[in-house]
């Protein structure tokens, strides 16, 4: 099962591709879409992204490069891991500040160039140029994954500076992917490939009445009513177009 979220249009749609993992799915699920980002985690069907989606810029996701220092941490008290962590957490401390201040996208982009943030990226990217460096001690593994994410991924872990819309991590997406999780894994998985589809199509509608800010059961108690009326405009009868405050 694949989550896709669109912030702006705050809309929310999984889709289901007869359980493939593939990058050919991910292609198929875009279509001819006209996409401005994407913002991923480092699975490696991701890749081809940067080679034939040129047009789109590609971000990946700072929480899951967090996670593998975080996991590292626990495995050893390394002081490299806990400085990396502090300056992660620097970062995100100056998004809460955006956030907290309900600054515009252009301030948000302003505020993540500025010096104050650059400071904390070279902090960063030095450390793991030493950390990279043939004459290091050997480390742990975790440790090791934690560093290639970070040096491989570079470049689209700090895409998020590029625009003030964008965010520092795809959390908003994993938070959505997690009730269809838990209910998969409380129901030992779906029994069919139909039912994950009616599964899909049924966290679709719940998932982006809550991103639009609306009642789930004022949704389904004005749905049913205009089909029974006779409607089948189904485009406007979306959470988004049927008229709920």
């Amino acid at each position: 099962m694949w989550c896709l979220v669109n912030k702006l249009s705050k809309v929310v749609i999984y889709c289901y591709e007869d359980g493939s993992r593939g990058r050919d799915a991910l292609k198929h699920i875009l279509g001819d879409s006209q996409v401005k980002s994407l913002q991923l985690d480092g699975y490696n069907v991701y890749m081809y992204l940067d080679d034939h989606m040129v047009d789109i810029e590609h971000l990946c996701c700072m929480a899951h490069a967090r996670a593998k220092f975080k996991y590292a941490l626990e495995q050893g008290n390394d002081k490299d891991v806990a400085f990396i962590l502090k300056l992660i957490g620097e970062l995100y401390k100056l998004e809460r500040e955006y956030e907290e201040g309900k600054l515009s996208s252009g301030q948000i982009r302003l505020c993540r160039n500025n010096l104050k943030t650059k400071a904390i990226i070279i902090k960063l990217r030095s450390k793991l140029d030493v950390l990279l460096s043939d004459d290091h001690p050997l480390r742990g593994d975790l440790m090791e994954k934690g560093i290639s994410y970070m040096n491989t991924w570079g470049t689209q872990l700090f895409a998020y500076l590029n625009d003030g819309s964008y965010s520092i991590d795809n959390s908003i997406a994993e938070r959505f992917i997690r009730p269809l999780a838990g209910e998969r894994k409380n129901s030992l998985f779906f029994g069919s490939d139909r039912m994950t589809r009616v599964s899909a199509v049924y966290h679709t509608i719940i998932s982006t009445c809550k991103m639009q800010g609306v009642s789930v059961l004022d949704y389904f108690k004005r749905f049913f009513s205009e089909i029974v009326k006779g409607r089948r405009d189904y485009e406007h009868l979306l959470p988004l177009t049927i008229g709920l405050d």
